[in-house]
């Protein structure tokens, strides 16, 4: 049963994303609405469903960045786990290097959103050549 969760959340997302414009709802109380819509549908629980609002925040958040503000953690409050394998973001063309010691899907998701902007530069992740001593 779980088909379409994804996809289900986020159009209840999209549906109670105008209420959260008015001020209708906060975002707790829109995260909430979303959870519950998402949990009862599928028979799911609270904390499953959360993960799947997260999918549909980060999918809005590239699609329309302004329409999710105020919604989710701010940057500077975000614990999580640390960084093990940081990449190092560079421009395509000249290797000037954009953002170092990022997660690989920090990297990607700031490479998409270069990709979907004219006039940006093309962006990808620096490949770090492993120097070995020859014998």
């Amino acid at each position: 049963m779980s088909k379409g969760i994804r996809a289900y959340t986020v159009t209840r997302f999209a549906k109670h994303l105008a209420a959260f414009a008015v001020a209708e709802l906060s975002a707790r109380d829109f995260r909430r609405k979303v959870c519950e819509d998402v949990a009862k549908k599928f028979d799911i629980s609270l904390s499953a469903a959360g993960a799947h609002y997260n999918y549909a925040l980060q999918s809005a958040k590239l699609a329309d960045p302004k329409a999710v503000e105020g919604l989710g953690r701010p940057e500077g409050k975000k614990g999580g786990r640390k960084v093990l394998n940081p990449v190092t973001v560079v421009k395509a063309k000249t290797g000037e290097v954009v953002a170092e010691g990022v997660s690989k899907g920090a990297a990607t998701l700031m490479i998409a959103k270069a990709a979907a902007k004219r006039g940006v530069a093309k962006l990808v992740i620096a490949e770090v050549a492993e120097v070995t001593e020859a014998t």
